[in-house]
């Protein structure tokens, strides 16, 4: 009889798959490996009581894990075989069969000492990224919701695969009616709790599952500060890995790596710099390379910085912004409209108020990403600011000390269809200064690189 399971070895399965251990066992049933007995393969065989369910949810996810398998085709994700029941006298059985993928998982490596070292579990991370890049890329995006050691596999050769997906949705599912919260203290993220899965979601739990693999220790058993873990004084990392690792477990989703590709390209970029009062001051260099198609004016001297953003014009961001503005606002003149006609109580059209803020600020970041111009000028001294629409007579304004700037960074300006859009936010002391909402993400990232190496350059 096999461990924690009514089951034993040799037992036969829909008269075709005899049973040879156990691989796992959770909450949507106990996983085994099995061998077909005409063809002498081995797969993994998933099984699932209907007595022994808790809830109907159970049954839901399980078969939803079947059909969303069924729909895969990645060689990281062992394919797809089977669905199927049987029934006993005294119940009813319900099986997922899956090509069995070689290997040990993550967990059962660390338990038998398996120490990574930090280009292996770099490596290992593109692999898993690359998976949740696909899964996240189809239509409807697919988010696993329970990243973790136990479901990713290792073959003796490096090999990733990832297994599991018992706790599979789209992002199209309602998760916040009738739902079941699935997936594994420690690494789940913050909203997960909530009940809210975003492919960020899955890139939360990747980093609690490198810091397991780096610390050999729960993440929950780490030290937390601001909600955060806090890793650094568990394990000692190359700075650029630590910092990219940080990005992945921020704990509100909007200042998270967005995608998969967007961790990708992080942890591909070249390392930056060590900013160090010892280094060799840097010289004037020639502007790097901007993104090809850019309209985005440059200069960049030993001493001064000037940067010159154009109106974008009508682009697709800028063009839908200001399509749904029309659309807001005509809506709220007509209700206002309505009540005034209707001689409804004054009150009545106050509770408009607010929603003619939003569509005004729409409206105005629509004219603006159509025909605002943004200068941004640094020099040793001072830094200056200006946004501006010349057509209509608009201009702001803000401007201060350099030695006051203590650093730039992208920054969440709002949401749009549930992903953050950012602009390069200049910090300065407790005020922000953001700016490029509307540029492209290689644009706003090249700006960033500029700006923070220039302003790096004036503290030598």
């Amino acid at each position: 009889m096999f461990e924690q399971s009514h089951r034993q070895a040799g037992d036969l399965i829909a008269e075709r798959y005899r049973l040879l251990s156990v691989l796992g066992k959770g909450g949507a049933g106990i996983t085994y490996a099995a061998e077909d007995i005409y063809t002498q393969q081995e797969f993994a065989l998933k099984e699932l009581s209907l007595k022994g369910m808790g809830d109907w949810k159970q049954l839901e996810l399980f078969e939803r894990e079947a059909k969303v398998l069924s729909q895969l085709n990645h060689p990281a994700i062992p394919n797809y075989i089977d669905y199927f029941q049987t029934d006993t006298e005294e119940d009813r059985w319900f099986y997922i069969v899956q090509e069995l993928a070689p290997g040990q998982s993550l967990a059962d490596l660390v338990k038998e000492g398996w120490r990574a070292s930090q280009a292996e579990v770099r490596q290992l991370a593109l692999q898993i990224l690359d998976i949740l890049k696909y899964l996240h890329e189809l239509t409807p995006p697919i988010i696993h919701r329970d990243i973790k050691p136990q479901n990713i596999i290792r073959s003796e050769e490096g090999q990733i695969y990832l297994v599991d997906f018992g706790a599979v949705q789209n992002v199209y599912h309602n998760t916040m009616v009738g739902s079941t919260v699935v997936g594994t203290y420690g690494y789940m993220a913050p909203e997960h709790f909530r009940g809210k899965a975003v492919p960020a979601t899955d890139l939360y739990s990747l980093g609690a599952t490198l810091l397991f693999l780096l610390t050999h220790c729960s993440p929950a058993d780490l030290p937390q500060k601001r909600l955060k873990i806090d890793f650094r004084a568990a394990v000692q990392l190359k700075p650029d890995f630590a910092d990219w690792l940080d990005q992945l477990l921020e704990p509100a989703v909007e200042d998270r790596l967005a995608s998969a590709q967007d961790a990708i390209d992080a942890l591909k970029a070249p390392p930056r710099r060590a900013q160090s009062t010892s280094i060799t001051p840097p010289k004037a260099k020639a502007l790097q390379r901007k993104p090809m198609g850019s309209k985005v004016n440059l200069q960049r001297t030993r001493t001064h910085l000037n940067i010159d953003i154009p109106p974008i014009g009508l682009r697709g961001e800028t063009l839908g912004i200001g399509c749904f503005a029309v659309f807001w606002n005509g809506f709220i003149f007509v209700w206002t409209a309505g009540a005034l006609a209707a001689g409804a109580p004054f009150i009545f059209p106050l509770f408009s108020i607010p929603f003619w803020i939003v569509g005004l600020g729409m409206a105005g970041a629509a004219i603006f990403g159509m025909a605002g111009r943004t200068h941004l000028e640094i020099n040793p001294q001072t830094f200056e600011l200006v946004w501006q629409v010349k057509s209509l007579g608009f201009r702001y304004r803000r401007s201060g000390r350099t030695e006051d700037i203590e650093g730039i960074k992208l920054t969440v300006a709002y949401t749009s269809n549930d992903r953050p859009v950012k602009g390069c936010t200049l910090l300065e002391g407790v005020n922000t200064h953001r700016f490029g909402t509307m540029l492209s993400p290689s644009e706003k990232g090249w700006l960033v690189d500029e700006i923070g190496d220039f302003l790096m350059s004036q503290q030598h």
